[in-house]
């Protein structure tokens, strides 16, 4: 009788679930992140029309294209268990080739003009940050809405300039490519709204893809065309400042392979465009005249592939 009882004693010891009932089941983590580092082959174009003060009469066009860059860029996603979390990704680079094409219409230029200039020595620099939560989830899946900022910032530097239309008083004489002819420094400010989308396609491999909806752009120019800065009667003071307000829109897609549990491979591909509608400031800039400020428009369109490595941290 009394060997039952200790064997059905030691069997109770034994169970799982009532060898110690003040046992807590460790619960994974809180937090859990993804870093990766990309490269990312970029091409794109910037350009910006140029009106009278009523906005109603073309006096210019500027049109800077075939730009190519090289950017590296980290990003960072924190997801807690809650369903919520924030994303972001910083980086830059520079440009290795592009061209400016410098249009000035009648009747304020007659005849016609049209010039080309080579861009050299243009840099590129972005951040974004996000904040959100799920909307669904699934044990492999999730559907997420964020909110967040978008920082860029465009330099662009333009040497050289020869005619090609028939206008022989801009750029009749070639100017070389040794000689910088206009500098252009842009800042574009964005609220982000978008979905971000994460699903499994095959085994190891995934799809996540984020669409953003910029309601408020706010931008920030200078202009400085480098041969007419000087002290004559119509010469510039200085770098002309440009404003403006505006919207545009992101969309980004990541194809990722998961080499281990916690190290992939990823490519990826992004268009970004933005545009906005405000003013070139010359009052006050243009020696010895009366100037206002101009209408002015402004788009920029940024868009490419990229490769990522990624390391997860935390449960898998």
């Amino acid at each position: 009788m009394v060997g039952g009882i200790l064997a059905l004693g030691l069997a109770s010891i034994s169970s799982p679930s009532l060898a110690n009932p003040f046992l807590i089941t460790p619960e994974p983590p809180a937090f859990t992140s993804t870093f990766a580092m990309r490269y990312w082959y970029g091409l794109g174009s910037a350009g910006k029309d140029l009106y009278d003060a009523s906005g109603s009469l073309l006096i210019s066009r500027l049109t800077y294209d075939d730009m190519q860059t090289h950017t590296l860029e980290g990003f960072v996603r924190v997801d807690h268990s809650s369903g919520l979390f924030w994303k972001g990704y910083a980086g830059g680079g520079l440009s290795t080739m592009g061209a400016l094409n410098d249009e000035d219409f009648a009747p304020v230029t007659t005849p016609y003009s049209s010039t080309l200039s080579t861009l050299q020595n243009r840099a590129l620099g972005f951040a974004s940050v996000d904040l959100g939560g799920a909307l669904f989830r699934g044990p492999d899946f999730r559907v997420d809405a964020f909110i967040g900022y978008h920082y860029l910032n465009e330099n662009m530097k333009a040497f050289g300039c020869r005619q090609i239309a028939s206008n022989p008083a801009i750029c009749g004489t070639a100017i070389p490519d040794s000689t910088a002819v206009i500098a252009q420094e842009n800042t574009w400010h964005s609220l982000r709204l978008g979905l971000n989308v994460d699903i499994p396609l095959v085994d190891r491999l995934r799809l996540n893809v984020d669409a953003a909806w910029l309601p408020y752009v706010w931008f920030r120019g200078s202009d400085s065309h480098l041969l007419r800065i000087g002290t004559a009667p119509g010469d510039f003071t200085g770098a002309i400042p440009e404003d403006g307000h505006g919207w545009g829109y992101q969309l980004e897609a990541v194809l990722s392979y998961r080499l281990t549990d916690r190290i992939s491979l990823g490519l990826g591909g992004r268009y970004w465009h933005m545009q906005s509608h405000g003013y070139a400031h010359f009052e006050n800039r243009v020696v010895a005249t009366a100037a206002t400020a101009q209408v002015l428009d402004w788009k920029s369109d940024h868009y490419g592939v990229f490769f990522q490595g990624g390391y997860s941290f935390g449960a898998l």
